[in-house]
């Protein structure tokens, strides 16, 4: 039986992994009439203490209550125009991977995309995905943050602290190396090219959840050392 302490921190790495989920589904897929009402029926806190969390979540409290029977349609459209466009143009389009910000020529399949790939094959990941998009993805990255912390909070319930730390060890590095290095410049530019309130909110939150991840993990870890 782990203690208080224990089941507290564990609660706390599925409350992160759980935001770094939905912060996935929205930028993996355009929100549906499903997605759009569950939406509209949750609740966000007012106060997170962290600035970027909470302009994104007003932000997209403010989209949500303006409400209208469009609201679909033009989701649906912004997606499109803001993340896929149908232009190469990167001045005109928030390409969601890493490659493209990472890479010299701004192209996708770059050197990102292998790297990611490896930290995937390493911690025993298979993406499987209909569309498939390059595993540099933002969606996919934010998804394997999310799986790290799930499996983290298992070996902590589980009583395997070395497993845990391992994890939270593999956590950070990939925040550190394969987000926190391009998704402040991509988050920029969906603030630039977005048309709806909806895909600005979701940029900040994004954001937002990357900073609370690394202030989180910098106390669990340098506690722990």
């Amino acid at each position: 039986m782990i203690d208080e302490g224990m089941r507290a921190l564990a609660e706390a790495l599925r409350q992160q992994s759980a935001a770094y989920g939905f912060v996935a589904r929205l930028l993996r897929t355009e929100v549906d009439d499903e997605a759009l009402g569950r939406l509209r029926a949750m609740r966000f806190p007012a106060a997170s203490g962290n600035d970027h969390l909470d302009a994104g979540y007003r932000g997209l409290c403010a989209y949500l209550n303006a409400g209208g029977e469009r609201q679909h349609g033009d989701l649906a459209v912004d997606f499109l125009h803001t993340f896929i466009g149908v232009t190469q143009d990167r001045e005109q389009v928030a390409f969601p991977y890493e490659s493209v910000y990472t890479s010299p020529e701004h192209l996708l399949m770059q050197d990102a995309r292998d790297e990611v790939l490896a930290a995937y094959r390493a911690a025993k990941v298979v993406l499987v995905d209909e569309a498939c998009e390059p595993e540099d993805h933002l969606a996919f990255e934010l998804e394997f943050m999310q799986l790290l912390g799930e499996r983290a909070a298992e070996a902590l319930e589980a009583g395997d602290d070395g497993s845990c730390a391992n994890l939270l060890e593999a956590r950070r590095a990939f925040l550190e190396e394969h987000l926190l290095n391009w998704v402040p410049d991509f988050a920029d530019d969906v603030q630039r090219v977005a048309r709806t309130g909806f895909y600005r909110a979701l940029a900040d939150i994004v954001l937002g959840v990357l900073e609370t991840d690394q202030a989180f993990l910098e106390d669990v870890l340098d506690d722990a050392a």
